[in-house]
């Protein structure tokens, strides 16, 4: 499909939604709170500090008897 195919309606709401998941992308990479969040994870897994899902889930299932 090209975007003279496009009907001007459709092109709007294309537009308004690539916009709008920018924005939210602009927002998760300003905010300081999750910025340092990112960060924190990038470095754990720099350091191998993983746990996996099959881990993750058995601990839980130990702990609470269930999930």
């Amino acid at each position: 499909m090209k975007v003279a195919d496009l009907s001007v309606e459709e092109f709007e709401s294309l537009i308004h939604k690539v916009m709008e998941e920018e924005m939210e992308d602009l927002y998760f990479a300003l905010d300081p709170n999750i910025r340092s969040k990112i960060e924190e994870g990038l470095k754990d897994i720099e350091e191998g500090k993983l746990t996996s899902l099959d881990d993750l889930i058995a601990q839980r299932k130990t702990s609470s008897g269930k999930i």
